[in-house]
């Protein structure tokens, strides 16, 4: 007999808590996202990332401007990943592993955290490093929140 296939909601994963201050042009671990069986994402294939950041200075950063980049750096064996750069101010890492940008909605108000979310990603069975590259031009002050809302798939 046919069944379904359905999205199945699964628990927040928060993978920062107290990311490290970002100068412009800088580059923050924000933990890891592990899809593979076990991990803090197992065996799931999509997610949202939501982005808590605020600025204690908010000189032009204007509505609609890209205040940071998303980056899901795999380690395809488990245990190595790719050479990038996080040399503060200058940080690099490959287009290729951009998950996406987090767009200012409106111009932030300074000291006022600003909630942000990503678009729907898709995941493969790995394990990832996530990154956030600041490009507001200011600095992003210490203590910036990441969370994935992952979705699983199950069969009816």
């Amino acid at each position: 007999m046919a069944g379904n296939l359905l999205s199945k909601e699964y628990p927040v994963v928060t993978l920062t808590t107290s990311g490290a201050s970002l100068t412009s042009g800088s580059a923050g671990l924000a933990g890891t996202l592990d899809c593979r069986a076990g991990g803090n994402a197992a065996d799931l294939f999509m997610a949202l990332l939501s982005l808590a950041v605020q600025w204690a200075t908010v000189t032009g950063i204007a509505a609609g401007a890209t205040v940071a980049e998303l980056y899901l750096v795999p380690a395809i064996d488990g245990t190595n990943f790719p050479d990038i750069d996080t040399t503060p101010g200058a940080s690099y890492i490959p287009f290729t592993m951009r998950a996406g940008p987090f767009v200012a909605p409106k111009a932030p108000t300074a000291s006022t955290n600003m909630l942000l979310q990503s678009a729907p990603l898709d995941l493969m069975p790995t394990l990832y490093n996530v990154y956030i590259i600041n490009r507001s031009g200011q600095t992003i002050s210490a203590n910036w929140t990441l969370k994935a809302l992952a979705a699983a798939a199950q069969y009816t």
